[in-house]
């Protein structure tokens, strides 16, 4: 009987760089054969951010794996507890940032599977200090 799921570790993966914001990334979706969510796992050195953005139809869920972890969102900085997780519907600017001294990392779950879905004309993002 085949498997229904599937199964991939992340830790083994070697990141690569986003188009965006040249961050570094596991793109869990092509992983696991996702066909509904689109999901990745960032990592973010001090310092690094991705590119202030929103979605035309992606809602999006931040997961904060290591950090605490810094996320702009509306205009807002949003301080995320390790495994602290925030909910961004479609059209609300979003910015991943790491303003601290050690290396955060992420799981964004966007759904639906659209790819491309980032719109980058959405004003100023966080200036770090």
């Amino acid at each position: 009987m085949a498997r229904s799921y599937t199964t991939f570790d992340p830790t083994g993966a070697d990141p690569t760089p986003s188009e965006g914001s040249g961050t570094p990334q596991v793109d869990l979706s092509d992983a696991l054969g996702c066909e509904s969510v689109r999901t990745r796992v960032w990592y973010l050195s001090p310092g690094d951010s991705l590119v202030y953005h929103r979605h035309r139809e992606q809602e999006e869920l931040y997961v904060c794996l290591q950090g605490p972890g810094q996320l702009h969102v509306d205009g807002e900085r949003v301080r995320v507890p390790e495994n602290g997780v925030v909910r961004v519907p479609p059209a609300t600017p979003r910015q991943l940032y790491n303003d601290t001294d050690r290396e955060h990392s992420w799981l964004v779950v966007g759904a639906p599977a659209v790819e491309r879905d980032g719109v980058h004309d959405v004003g100023d993002g966080v200036t770090l200090e």
